[in-house]
């Protein structure tokens, strides 16, 4: 098994300590306010930014995510280069953006950028733009809560079309909005067939990263040992109201990744791959002119294992996203069918200031 080399190992290090950012100055727990999301290109590079998270890309040979960086503790969560997206159409897959030639997986080098290709047979970058961030639900506050804001930030986009001739007409735009005020960022992608006939979308995998393991063991599986902690996964893509996230959870995959021959695990089964998509297949006919709009996934940066405070972070994420839940209107559970009893129950509300009344399972 291929071991990194002494020389690697040095030259990983002194890349990390030569492009450590300065941290935050404020905690953003405390005081959010001047973490605004900006994007900024110099040549080839993008960067989508809010002072506590940074996501870097390279637009040649094809989009590369190249950094992605915690601001807050300078924690690197990007091991490797991959695709920014990976689609199943009509029972084949195709990588959207990403290269190859990466010669060591372990880290990626700076100057190992210029040296990648492009991924054949995928879909081609062609442009993007930066715009305000769009709030997937036009929501305003109607009653007092605690935040009757709608999330504000950046959004870039990138535009792909198909480079494969069975797919021509096909584009692909995958949005990344980072939001003002935390270390959080958001990815969701549109499917646009523009081929002229019904295409089958079997799956669409809207994220993949090449991680650092969180810890490394030569023996054990994937399921054996942990994922990386500096990457908390939601998505609007839950359910099983088991009143616990990580069992609702329906989208996030840690995997190994074989092509990481240097990790310790001598199997290559260390979690250091996460894959987000819908474990039931998206299975649709696209029809001609059809638009797919995928899942949307936010990854929350934690910048250490204190739980309350991890807990305080991820309930910022849930007001922020979801302001709605702020309002937190008083409800009555109802438990009888009697409509002389609802009748009652609804006059009792009104009168002791009860904002709604919930139907729940009848007593009688």
């Amino acid at each position: 098994m291929k071991k990194i080399s002494t020389l690697g190992l040095i030259l990983s290090l002194y890349t990390i300590c030569s492009t450590a950012q300065v941290m935050p100055a404020r905690d953003w727990l405390i005081d959010p306010k001047g973490y605004k999301a900006i994007v900024t290109e110099q040549g080839k590079d993008i960067t989508i930014s809010n002072g506590l998270l940074s996501r870097s890309f390279r637009i040649t040979p094809n989009v590369i995510c190249s950094d992605y960086r915690n601001l807050v503790n300078g924690e690197q969560l990007l091991r490797a280069v991959k695709p920014e997206a990976r689609l199943t159409i009509n029972g084949k897959d195709y990588a959207v953006g990403g290269a190859m030639g990466q010669p060591q997986q372990a880290y990626l080098l700076p100057a190992w950028l210029s040296g990648l290709q492009a991924i054949p047979s995928g879909f081609r970058y062609t442009g993007h733009r930066v715009t305000d961030l769009r709030p997937y639900l036009p929501w305003r506050a109607r009653r007092w809560c605690s935040n009757p804001a709608l999330p504000a930030g950046k959004t870039l986009t990138f535009s792909y079309v198909a480079t494969a001739s069975a797919l021509k007409g096909i584009t692909v735009a995958v949005h990344y909005d980072v939001l003002d005020g935390m270390p959080l960022l958001a990815k969701w992608l549109e499917i646009t067939n523009g081929s002229g006939q019904t295409i089958k979308l079997n799956q669409v995998v809207h994220e993949i990263l090449a991680t650092p393991e969180e810890e490394s063991a030569v023996v054990g599986s994937v399921h054996q040992m942990r994922p990386p902690h500096g990457l908390y996964i939601e998505s609007n893509y839950a359910f099983n109201n088991a009143m616990k996230a990580s069992l609702s959870d329906q989208t996030t995959h840690w995997k190994a990744d074989t092509a990481y021959t240097s990790q310790v695990n001598y199997n290559l089964q260390t979690p250091c791959l996460l894959e987000v998509y819908p474990k039931v297949p998206v299975g649709i006919k696209l029809a001609p002119g059809a638009v797919y709009q995928s899942i949307r996934t936010y990854e929350l940066l934690l910048d250490g294992y204190d739980r309350e405070r991890n807990g305080l972070a991820q309930r910022r994420m849930y007001r922020t996203i979801a302001p709605w839940t702020t309002e937190n209107p008083l409800f009555m559970h109802l438990i009888s069918t009697d409509p002389k009893k609802v009748k009652a129950i609804i006059d009792q509300c009104a009168q002791t200031g009860y904002e709604g009344v919930i139907p729940a399972l009848a007593a009688d």
